[in-house]
């Protein structure tokens, strides 16, 4: 989406329904001019997803999400952008789910791996004692140190990484259902509205 030639309204949550708006001079500057995909199945463009994206993920305790795009030319596309964009999120929501499954499933290897290598510390360890009565002090701290070390990236992995996977994931869910509207382009002197034509 060229920034020289949009504007953005972002509007209050109501009543349990959040709406947000963008003002842009043609419906296809939503998406990705060089995808040569069919229009239905196209990428959103960057700036534009970024857009929806931030302004959604504040609002995520409403029930409904609306979009609304001002446009002054491609009314003609306006019955795919619907599909187009529940097509987008839908897919990177597909995304993340093997994403979030496949954190998971090497989070699990190695935390087997990482349980394995404490096992065998402490079994070194132990068996050193008993041989020896005595351990240097750094071969004796070195032997903890590994040990837990072993075990700190996998429980790190299973207890937070898995986060912010997990966010996106339902963010994009949901966007994958929002209820898009294109409407014709009115100019407007909202003091609500940014004006970005002089954004670099």
């Amino acid at each position: 989406m060229n920034p020289g030639r949009a504007r953005i309204r972002d509007h209050k949550t109501r009543s349990g329904a959040a709406t947000v708006s963008i003002h842009v001079r043609a419906v296809a500057q939503m998406f990705n001019s060089l995808d040569p995909s069919p229009f239905w199945d196209r990428d959103l463009d960057r700036d534009a997803a970024q857009f929806i994206e931030e302004e959604f993920s504040d609002k995520l305790s409403a029930g409904i999400w609306h979009l609304h795009v001002y446009a002054q030319e491609g009314a003609e596309l306006a019955a795919h952008v619907q599909a187009a964009l529940e097509t987008y999120y839908e897919r990177l929501a597909n995304s993340e789910r093997r994403a979030l499954r496949e954190h998971f499933w090497m989070a699990q290897l190695t935390l087997a791996g990482g349980v394995l290598i404490f096992l065998v510390s402490m079994g070194v360890r132990r068996l050193a004692y008993s041989a020896w009565g005595v351990l240097p002090v750094a071969l004796d701290e070195g032997l903890i140190i590994l040990a837990w070390l072993a075990l700190w990236k996998p429980a790190e992995a299973l207890l937070y990484e898995w986060a912010p996977l997990y966010r996106r994931r339902r963010l994009y869910e949901r966007l994958a259902g929002i209820r898009v509207s294109v409407l014709p382009y009115i100019p407007t002197s909202d003091s609500n509205v940014r004006d970005t034509r002089d954004a670099p």
